[in-house]
């Protein structure tokens, strides 16, 4: 069995280094950029994100956690669904606030039609008492004449 010394052993290390580099490297360059772009929520010139993404893969991390337009995309959901909700709860209520302003307005019409039919009884009672009024002065004058 050969003996490795120092020096080999050290030029060996920073061979399997370089190789992991290129390898890295090559990793991140076939990537495709529309994925880069998802994974880090913006567009950049292509070394960019493949500098990002070949740092990712040196630290070990996952290739693709996940997709950073997914959650957001998940909460813009759930928000059009609450909106959705409060958007007929909005049209309910408005509804029976229409509802009420026809009864008001039925109500108001009817007190209108009920004061003028009192309007006209008075007016006739009015000239009743008048008529009478002028019969008994009348009278009074003819008796005492």
């Amino acid at each position: 069995m050969a003996k490795v010394n120092h020096s080999d052993h050290s030029h060996f290390l920073l061979r399997s280094q370089a190789r992991d580099e290129v390898i890295t490297v090559l990793k991140a360059e076939k990537i495709d950029l529309a994925l880069l772009e998802a994974k880090y929520g913006f567009v950049t010139p292509q070394k960019v994100l493949q500098a990002l993404q070949r740092d990712a893969i040196q630290g070990k991390s996952d290739v693709f956690q996940e997709d950073i337009y997914e959650k957001p995309m998940v909460e813009l959901d759930k928000l059009v669904e609450k909106q959705r909700g409060t958007h007929r709860r909005m049209l309910e209520q408005l509804l029976m606030v229409e509802q009420a302003h026809k009864q008001a307005l039925y109500k108001l019409e009817d007190e209108k039609r009920n004061h003028g039919e009192f309007m006209r009884k008075s007016d006739e009672f009015t000239n009743l008492l008048e008529q009478e009024r002028e019969r008994s002065v009348t009278n009074f004058f003819v008796v005492i004449s």
